[in-house]
């Protein structure tokens, strides 16, 4: 797809529960600090078994 995948997480769970999937250009390793901007989708299919649902 041309995109990086970063998975931000609060640390409260080890389950992935509480991830927020960005896709991005940018390169990024673990222990950068980064700040992103834009619209938050939910419930989105990418295509090609990349499917991420909302669970509240």
């Amino acid at each position: 797809m041309g995109k990086n995948w970063i998975h931000l997480q609060d640390g409260t769970e080890h389950s992935g529960d509480n991830d927020l999937t960005i896709a991005s250009q940018m390169e990024v390793k673990a222990g950068d600090i980064i700040t992103f901007e834009g619209k938050i989708t939910l419930d989105k299919d990418f295509g090609s078994g990349y499917f991420y649902l909302y669970n509240s």
